[in-house]
């Protein structure tokens, strides 16, 4: 064979060889299938992975914003339970094979003023298709940053003062319980500061009547504010405790001392017909002191007797008169002018939160209810029709252009909120048998007027003066009306309502009167009590997730 047939039969073996395709697309498959696997299995292992980062990112966000709520809890174990009810309620344990996660300290973090809250997890997601490359499984993970920001606010909380307070719940009195949840919701509000930027609180304890305070004398008629500013002739008695003004109200030039008139007031309105009572009309010297008369059958707040002068404003009966039964003239006190007066005065929006956390504990329990009496005293504490009447109101982090409280109804960023807790029914005048309930609708100007029946009886002057010939089961309907009327206008104006029923009361008034179903709460213990005042704390409080 030569070498040139060899050459040829060579060359013309490479060159069909070259030309022949079959069984080559198996060989190239065959090198190209595991890095076609793998980058299949990746995108669909990254798909899982997406899916469970948003799943994670969502608990996430749930459990932070829950934390924001309620960082200021007693222990840090509160907290991080919270955080886990809510983790868990949007990423159940063992989502997509992945272990359980724990909100703890590792996982929930807050810097020293508790604003600022971060949330870190992580999961492992155990790969299909990718672990044929050696990737048995991926970390996913997840951070929340939370900025708790409070939006301006003037807060109201109109709180039950009445004798069932002194009642037992749950090993306490219900005094104590809601003075303990009412402190718990400024403290969710205020953190660890003592002033926040455009948040102020007021506070209004009610019974049968609100108590202003003498240092609002301003709002009398003028001879009222002459009469208990006179030494020597004030209807009430130089021997109680007097209140030093520190300033003229009388314009005499003299700075006065109020005597006697502990700073409850009556209604501006009779039960029946009247708006004033139901309305935010500022004050026109049109008040009148609360003033409980000696002359009805009623030996145990005999506190003078004979009334040989007449019981009218421009007469001193009660001048100076003080036996051994005690000082009948006392706020709170159950004898005397001031009989059934609350102890705590109307506390006007103020800013710094040790002031009204003390405030709060200075509550006592003591007299009957008027629900209505409580809700428009608050409406007027936030109302800036009264904007500057409030002696002692706050006027700290005033907004550009205000020098007093309150602001005005839509201001920006701004809410106005009253929050409403009572205990029981209205139950203003409902004994026809009693002859000394005295309260926030009578008129002390007319007790030496003669009623429909005898001058002694208290009845017949509530007959005449406010039911007519009504009977007297209708007052608590009455009142009812006056408390929807109340709140009805206070909704009109912008004024976000809560509501909060403890035990006892009309659930239906008291959910019609809160801005919505969801703004009224039920409590039936001391621990329903706490959360009813903290979820409202929590919706109050603003929280944003920042990251």
């Amino acid at each position: 064979m030569s070498k040139k047939y060899s050459f040829d039969s060579l060359r013309r073996f490479i060159t069909r060889f070259s030309k022949n395709n079959q069984g080559v697309s198996a060989v190239i498959i065959a090198f190209l299938a595991i890095p076609l696997f793998g980058a299949i299995g990746l995108s669909i292992d990254l798909g899982r992975a997406y899916v469970l980062k948003s799943k994670l990112s969502t608990a996430l966000d749930a459990a932070g914003l829950a934390v924001g709520r309620n960082i200021f809890a007693p222990t840090d174990a509160e907290i991080y339970a919270d955080a886990q009810k809510y983790f868990d309620a949007n990423f159940p344990s063992g989502f997509m094979g992945t272990s359980t996660i724990t909100m703890d300290s590792s996982t929930v973090t807050w810097d020293s003023t508790r604003e600022n809250i971060s949330l870190n997890v992580r999961a492992d997601l155990g790969t299909t298709f990718m672990n044929v490359l050696g990737q048995p499984s991926l970390a996913v993970g997840a951070v929340t940053e939370i900025k708790r920001d409070n939006r301006g606010m003037e807060l109201v909380l109109v709180l039950d003062n009445t004798g069932s307070m002194d009642s037992y719940l749950s090993g306490s009195t219900r005094m104590t319980e809601l003075k303990s949840a009412a402190k718990n919701l400024v403290d969710i509000l205020y953190g660890n500061d003592e002033t926040k930027d455009k948040l102020w609180v007021g506070i209004v304890p009610y019974t049968m009547a609100v108590n202003v305070g003498p240092q609002n004398i301003d709002w009398l008629k003028n001879s009222y504010k002459t009469n208990l500013t006179s030494n020597s002739a004030s209807i009430f008695t130089q021997d109680s405790s007097n209140t030093t003004l520190g300033r003229d109200v009388t314009g005499d030039g003299v700075n006065d001392t109020v005597y006697g008139w502990e700073g409850c007031v009556e209604m501006r309105d009779h039960l029946l017909g009247g708006t004033v009572d139901t309305s935010d009309d500022p004050p026109d010297d049109d008040f009148v002191p609360y003033f409980w008369n000696d002359y009805f059958r009623d030996s145990d707040n005999d506190f003078h007797g004979d009334n040989s002068g007449g019981d009218s404003e421009t007469n001193n009966d009660w001048k100076k008169y003080k036996s051994s039964k005690g000082n009948y003239y006392s706020v709170g006190s159950s004898t005397g002018p001031n009989k059934y007066c609350p102890t705590s005065k109307v506390l006007p929006l103020t800013a710094e939160k040790s002031t009204i956390k003390s405030h709060i504990d200075s509550m006592d329990a003591n007299g009957g209810t008027a629900v209505n009496l409580g809700m428009v005293w608050g409406w007027r504490a936030l109302s800036p029709h009264w904007r500057g009447e409030w002696y002692g109101s706050s006027t700290l982090n005033l907004p550009t252009g205000y020098s007093a409280l309150p602001l005005n109804y839509g201001e920006e960023f701004m809410d106005k909120v009253v929050v409403l807790m009572t205990d029981g029914l209205n139950t203003l005048g409902t004994n026809s048998n009693s002859y000394d309930i005295y309260h926030a609708y009578a008129r002390q100007e007319l007790f030496d007027t003669t009623p429909s029946t005898s001058k002694y009886d208290y009845r017949g002057f509530l007959r005449q003066s406010a039911l007519n010939s009504s009977s007297y089961s209708s007052y608590p309907d009455i009142v009812d009306d006056k408390v929807l009327a109340t709140c009805s206008a206070m909704k009109s104006a912008g004024v976000i309502v809560y509501t909060v029923l403890l035990v006892d009361g009309n659930s239906t008034m008291m959910r019609d009167c809160a801005t919505s179903p969801k703004h009224a709460f039920v409590a039936t213990s001391a621990d329903e009590l706490a959360d009813n005042f903290n979820t409202i704390g929590e919706e109050l409080s603003n929280l944003r997730i920042s990251k």
